[in-house]
């Protein structure tokens, strides 16, 4: 598990990163509120993270149909995101400075969120090796 726990962290870092640097020109750059930057930079980061968690961290377990993980993916990835949004809506709500900087607020949300998500991925939907699937 620790081993699959670093995995799904380096690429919870990626995604993370492809979230920050997305939400942060939206917001720095184009001048988005935060919360409607955080539906492309969430939805990008998803996208990133099930294509490098199923190709690294969890390859060869799970569904045998993609469509199915897929959709149980972002089923994991919507909890753990309304996790996240809670907590990041409470950082703005009580720190309103963070507006300015709110990478901040979304590393909060994102650690809870992330340890939700590592807990439902590999205890639900990779707890099993597809049939016939090498490592």
């Amino acid at each position: 598990m620790s081993t699959a726990l670093g995995k799904f962290g380096v690429i919870g870092g990626v995604g993370f990163a492809i979230e920050a640097v997305l939400l942060t020109v939206l917001t720095q750059s184009l001048d988005w509120e935060p919360w409607q930057a955080r539906v492309p930079s969430f939805l990008t980061a998803v996208l990133a993270t099930w294509l490098l968690n199923r190709a690294y961290t969890f390859r060869g377990r799970g569904p045998e149909r993609r469509s199915v993980e897929a959709l149980f993916y972002v089923g994991i990835q919507v909890c753990g995101a309304c996790i996240n949004l809670a907590l990041f809506a409470l950082c703005l709500m009580r720190l309103p400075q963070l507006r300015a900087v709110p990478v901040v607020a979304l590393a909060v949300g994102a650690a809870a969120g992330f340890a939700f998500n590592f807990i439902a991925s590999s205890t639900w939907l990779y707890a099993r090796t597809r049939p016939g699937a090498r490592h």
